[in-house]
């Protein structure tokens, strides 16, 4: 079955892709930055818990989502400034709420804000999905003056809504 969201197009019917200053390769920076809930159980694990069982608080899986947000972000932040690599960051808008100086210093540097769920969770498991859209595009629009600039779905996850 054909994908209804994008007619088919092989690549051999489309005109060439022609970037500024005729360069060959062009890369996309995104930062996922992602607020988990300790209450629940971690939807990727790097450590696996006892027994295979779901444990609350997953403290050490939990813990790098934490250093994300502690160190992994700032050390980003400073070799994309460095560079002047403007970056994209997909943002649960939790985090504007939360780890404001995360988003007050991603806006400093210039970067474009993407939409990427309230809070860490599959968009597919919320009973009202099109609520947590609209909580998460004002949320971010109250926060930065401007509604986010696109979508990725938490988990990389969408609905056929």
């Amino acid at each position: 079955m054909p994908n209804p969201r994008a007619d088919f197009s092989p690549i051999f019917d489309r005109k060439p892709l022609r970037l500024p200053g005729n360069a060959r390769v062009a890369a996309w920076v995104i930062i996922n930055v992602e607020e988990w809930d300790i209450n629940e159980p971690m939807a990727r694990t790097i450590l696996p818990t006892p027994q295979g069982r779901s444990v609350i608080p997953d403290i050490p899986n939990f813990a790098w989502f934490d250093y994300g947000l502690r160190v992994g972000f700032w050390r980003l932040k400073e070799v994309l400034d460095r560079h002047r690599i403007r970056a994209t960051v997909s943002l649960n808008a939790s985090v504007c709420l939360t780890y404001p100086q995360v988003v007050e210093e991603s806006l400093k540097s210039g970067w474009e804000i993407m939409g990427h769920g309230f809070t860490q969770r599959i968009i597919n498991v919320e009973p009202d999905e099109r609520a947590v859209i609209r909580r998460t595009i004002d949320t971010i629009r109250e926060f930065t003056g401007s509604a986010p600039r696109g979508w990725m779905g938490p988990g990389l996850a969408e609905t056929f809504e």
